[in-house]
């Protein structure tokens, strides 16, 4: 497990996503203070939320894509069977990629709260929380990309597949809002099964949303409204579920 986690954290430092996620986010809270500065209030609240917001979003797209094209890599050099002829289970497998994918993600994450830290949120305890949940969600991705990975050859598909669960995920608070409104359609019914099925798809599907929310960076968080534990147990949920998920469809591909 030592080994895989090693050779995984090696192989981003060798692929320079360090580095490359470092300069990207950097770039963007440069251009985010540019053009918080084109407010005529609130300049600083403005450049941090929008750089937080960039820094989310390219975290998120560099984790799914290292993980696709990783484990694609995997299969190609048949690293993947080498590693299923030595006395190792395919549980263990995924378990100790994931673990590996964990901690690039989690060193990630602490690019992100630094450079955000240098901008300058402005309310402390909402910048702690926030760390905190962008490393969960951080984690959270990682399963879902290695869910996506192992599930077909494809890295391109992979990451289609896993880009496309994060947005979905991401918006689901959106189209739950949109659907309960009973404004989507002019005919009642077709409103009631837009809102029925969106709600059951939303029993399966993480609330991204509820993940390092921005305002809190700015109006920190107020303990009896916001609910912390929304994210934490998604968490606690999600990420078991999925990594089950994707042992029960790796044990059953044949090599």
């Amino acid at each position: 497990m030592r080994t895989i986690a090693r050779y995984i954290l090696l192989t981003a430092m060798r692929d320079r996503l360090f580095i490359a996620l470092l300069i990207a986010i950097a770039a963007s809270a440069g251009i985010s203070s540019v053009l918080a500065k084109t407010s005529m209030e609130e300049q600083q609240a403005m450049a941090v939320v929008f750089s937080a917001a960039v820094a989310r979003l390219i975290l998120t797209t560099g984790l799914v894509v290292f993980v696709a094209f990783h484990v694609r890599e995997a299969y190609e050099s048949r690293e993947i069977d080498v590693l299923l002829s030595r006395p190792i289970s395919r549980t263990r497998l995924v378990f100790s990629y994931w673990i590996g994918f964990s901690l690039v993600a989690a060193l990630l994450s602490g690019i992100c709260i630094g450079v955000i830290a240098l901008v300058g949120p402005q309310n402390m305890q909402g910048f702690a929380v926030w760390g905190a949940s962008l490393t969960l969600e951080a984690l959270l991705v990682v399963a879902i990309s290695l869910f996506a990975a192992l599930m077909v050859r494809s890295a391109v598909v992979a990451v289609m597949i896993g880009l496309s669960l994060y947005v979905l995920s991401r918006m689901m608070g959106f189209f739950l809002a949109t659907a309960t409104s009973h404004i989507l359609f002019q005919d009642p019914t077709l409103n009631e099964i837009a809102r029925s099925t969106l709600k059951g798809v939303a029993l399966f599907m993480p609330r991204l949303d509820f993940f390092a929310d921005t305002s809190w960076l700015v109006y920190g968080i107020d303990l009896k409204t916001d609910d912390l534990s929304l994210f934490i147990l998604q968490g606690a949920i999600y990420i078991p579920l999925i990594l089950l998920a994707t042992v029960f469809d790796f044990r059953r591909k044949q090599f």
